[in-house]
């Protein structure tokens, strides 16, 4: 009597639980092709310069943080920023490598990783990579990026 009793009190928790971990779930996996499309289109934009592309998934609001701090907020601002690259700068290649993704809410998903780009500067050929933490964000249907923090 008393297992009857602990497992009737205990199931409205169990079944509870079950819906929490189901929705983040489907949250990420509503977000992923949203971003592994921004990351893809992202490796080949960045060495072409193109800055629409760079652009396509911020929201209208959406902030990039660079390394130094400096924020640049709203998806034309940021275009403008990509649109601006110096010219005795050449990006050869770039990778990106999306490490990991939580979904703290159902309309949220942090996603954090590294890319790396070979850059050629002056007849020099350098290599760096940084790490970064984008928070998109689901308006209906689509995601779109609302931070990018490239550290």
């Amino acid at each position: 009597m008393k297992r009857a009793t602990l497992l009737a009190a205990a199931l409205p928790l169990i079944v509870a639980a079950a819906p929490a971990k189901d929705w983040k779930r489907q949250t990420l996996a509503s977000a992923a092709p949203f971003i592994d499309r921004a990351n893809d289109e992202w490796t080949r934009a960045i060495v072409t310069g193109d800055a629409d592309a760079l652009t396509a998934p911020y929201a209208d609001r959406g902030v990039f943080v660079g390394p130094d701090g400096s924020t640049v907020s709203g998806r034309d601002a940021v275009r403008a920023m990509y649109a601006k690259r110096r010219s005795d700068v050449r990006i050869l290649k770039a990778i990106i490598k999306s490490e990991g993704r939580v979904a703290p809410d159902s309309n949220d998903v942090y996603e954090w990783g590294s890319a790396t780009m070979t850059v050629e500067r002056n007849g020099a050929t350098r290599s760096a990579t940084g790490r970064y933490l984008t928070v998109w964000h689901r308006d209906g249907k689509r995601w779109s990026i609302t931070r990018n923090i490239a550290f």
